[in-house]
């Protein structure tokens, strides 16, 4: 079990980040309807970004999440949410659809939610949703065809499968047990959750992997906070599988050059098992490169993966 919350960038405005020490995991609003989310109030407009900064800053997982409306369709309003999920580097949590008012627990709500959520998965996030006990319990989203759904119930109070008019008995995740809670700095009350999986929360081997991050990796060997980067270490096992690809051409060179009836000279068969390599390794890891993570970073790796078969001794 840990603590998380879900923030608005005006109602927790003024959050100290730098004195909050007891929360696990974040969900800031980032969009609404068919728009990213900011709000302007006496002059000042408040941003999802001084939220999502914050969590970084204490190594805090962070997501976000969109207040559904009725209007435009689901897919364009997922699409909203995973645009400024991209911008702001939130893919710490799973980006959640709040599913409230106008919505009432009907088909039409569920089928919004479906479709919402499926978007989200299809673009290679895990998706959640968001809603309150007496809604799941009409619209069971624990059923609902959605690969590795988070789901999130908000019941004060009690539990989701407490007796009562509110009662929910199907799966969930993380309940959101109060929105009386405070944390440092905050301008209003706070909500709090409590995560009995850890579903919420995106691994890195679940994270979408795009061309910069393979250039990054790629180029700098950049590791996490924790050290445990994955797509960093997958470079590293490569340059060490390099340099032992150039080992055992030597060895290889070497075998068949001191017992050959006919020797052949050293340098020139390396060159030609090297080129052998480059004609036929180069261009299959070209292709797989180009697939995952595009044609220009495709072709940074050819050059590189090259440049170490040919210039391997």
């Amino acid at each position: 079990m840990a603590r998380g919350t879900d923030l608005h960038p005006y109602y927790q405005r003024g959050l100290r980040w730098d004195q909050v020490n007891d929360i696990a995991f974040a969900w800031v609003k980032l969009s609404d309807g068919g728009a990213p989310y900011t709000t302007t109030r006496g002059g000042v407009t408040y941003r999802p970004d001084t939220h999502v900064a914050g969590a970084k800053s204490r190594d805090i997982p962070v997501g976000g999440y969109h207040y559904a409306q009725l209007k435009p369709d689901p897919e364009t309003q997922a699409d909203v949410l995973l645009g400024q999920v991209a911008r702001l580097g939130a893919t710490g949590v799973a980006p959640m659809l709040d599913l409230e008012s106008p919505f009432t627990p009907n088909g039409f709500a569920r089928d919004f939610a479906v479709a919402f959520c499926r978007h989200v998965a299809a673009a290679g996030l895990r998706p959640a949703v968001y809603m309150s006990a007496s809604f799941a319990a009409a619209l069971r989203p624990d059923l609902w065809d959605v690969p590795d759904l988070v789901i999130v119930i908000a019941r004060y109070g009690a539990r989701p499968e407490a007796m009562g008019s509110a009662r929910y008995v199907g799966r969930y995740d993380v309940h959101q047990y109060t929105s009386s809670g405070a944390l440092p700095g905050s301008a209003g009350a706070v909500d709090l959750d409590e995560s009995y999986t850890n579903n919420h929360l995106t691994t890195e081997a679940d994270m979408p992997f795009t061309p910069e991050d393979f250039r990054a990796m790629m180029w700098g060997n950049v590791f996490d906070a924790g050290g445990n980067r994955n797509y960093a270490q997958f470079i590293k096992d490569m340059d060490a599988k390099l340099s032992a690809l150039g080992a055992a051409l030597d060895s290889v060179t070497k075998l068949i050059t001191d017992s050959a009836t006919h020797p052949v000279d050293a340098e020139q068969l390396a060159g030609a098992l090297q080129g052998k390599l480059v004609a036929e390794l180069v261009p299959a890891v070209t292709q797989a490169v180009t697939q995952a993570a595009g044609a220009e970073t495709a072709d940074e790796v050819r050059q590189m993966l090259v440049e170490r078969l040919v210039t391997q001794n």
